[in-house]
């Protein structure tokens, strides 16, 4: 079986022996505490690694309070124990400190079984300080080995998907694939656009740092992924609408199916050349824009007119189809007029 070990696995190796060498000088006996604190803390970004130190400080707020609470109280019986467990996890719950529980949830076990004889006010003292440093060395490790690029590594998720689609937006109206193919690339696309999804969300958590070299190209960046989100959504729900309404297409009317597919085809050819417009592997002048917009007036005019006075069925099978197309088109378009801003191409389509 092929190991493979990623950035993330590497970098929190390397915080958790920096967090043990410092944690020793602390505490040899207890510098475990700050490596499980080095581990939970090693977030995906820089800023979700600063927000994580923020929450780290009011979670173990919450901890110490809720174990003195617990010692005066109650004791450090295992049944007291955990009722006080317990309830720290609803409140960090309800302030929305949910990353930070399992950490509130060791200190807090930590605290009161070693108060035996009363408070010990020393290991509180070292057990907080562990902690603060096992945080502080994931962060450090997390912004100076191997920073993650979270805009490279984003447009690869969005390239490999989008050329999932193109594939689809080919085969799909020629069928030269079989069904349980064009399922399986279709099931692939759905899980890939969640993940790019979430991956975005963390690239659009950086805005908040103080250190970025260049922050209007930045922003930048971050409306033109979103909008790549955006017309690969567009993608996909053109697909799905393929996949239901070609074959019925095709009986209403071969000539009507035609038209379709040669418009599909132009705005997949769009689609491919904005992207490469975006990498500076193309120029993109106005004759391909103003041939796929020519051809798609063309085809959406004739099916309107084909269709005046048709049933509900041709409708419900042509509609779906036409509706994608033009959003897919106004979304592109607009893809297309960020790149070139970014870019400062340029916009020979204007």
């Amino acid at each position: 079986m092929e190991l493979s070990i990623g950035t993330r696995m590497l970098k929190t190796g390397i915080a958790v022996t920096f967090t043990l060498l410092i944690a020793s000088l602390v505490s040899a006996d207890m510098a475990f505490f700050a490596a499980i604190a080095t581990v939970l803390a090693m977030q995906p970004s820089i800023m979700r690694s600063f927000e994580y130190i923020k929450e780290v400080v009011v979670a173990n707020s919450v901890a110490v309070v809720f174990s003195l609470f617990g010692i005066f109280l109650l004791g450090n019986h295992p049944l007291s124990v955990g009722l006080i467990v317990t309830i720290s996890i609803g409140v960090n719950v309800r302030l929305g400190l949910t990353k930070t529980v399992s950490l509130t949830v060791l200190t807090i076990i930590a605290m009161m079984l070693a108060s035996t004889d009363g408070v010990n006010f020393m290991y509180i003292a070292e057990r907080l300080s562990l902690v603060v440093i096992g945080v502080v060395s994931a962060f450090i490790v997390n912004v100076l080995v191997f920073p993650p690029n979270h805009q490279k590594m984003l447009f690869k998720k969005i390239e490999k998907a989008i050329n999932r689609t193109f594939f689809l937006l080919r085969v799909i109206p020629n069928k030269t694939v079989s069904v349980p193919t064009i399922k399986g690339e279709d099931r692939e696309i759905e899980k890939e656009i969640t993940k790019i999804k979430d991956y975005f969300e963390i690239l659009a958590g950086e805005r908040g740092r103080l250190f970025i070299r260049n922050r209007i190209t930045f922003l930048r960046s971050i409306v033109i992924y979103k909008q790549m989100i955006k017309v690969l959504e567009k993608q996909y729900t053109l697909i799905r609408h393929l996949e239901k309404n070609i074959d019925a297409i095709e009986e209403i009317s071969g000539e009507k199916s035609d038209t379709i597919k040669h418009l599909i085809n132009e705005i997949t050819n769009y689609s491919e050349n904005v992207f490469l417009l975006y990498q500076g592997k193309i120029i993109l002048d106005r004759d391909l824009q103003r041939e796929t917009k020519q051809a798609m007036q063309f085809t959406i005019n004739n099916m309107i007119d084909e269709l005046q006075g048709s049933g509900f069925d041709k409708w419900s099978y042509v509609f779906p189809i036409a509706n994608s197309l033009i959003e897919l088109y106004a979304d592109l378009d607009k893809l297309e007029r960020f790149v070139r801003k970014k870019e400062n191409i340029p916009n020979h389509s204007m």
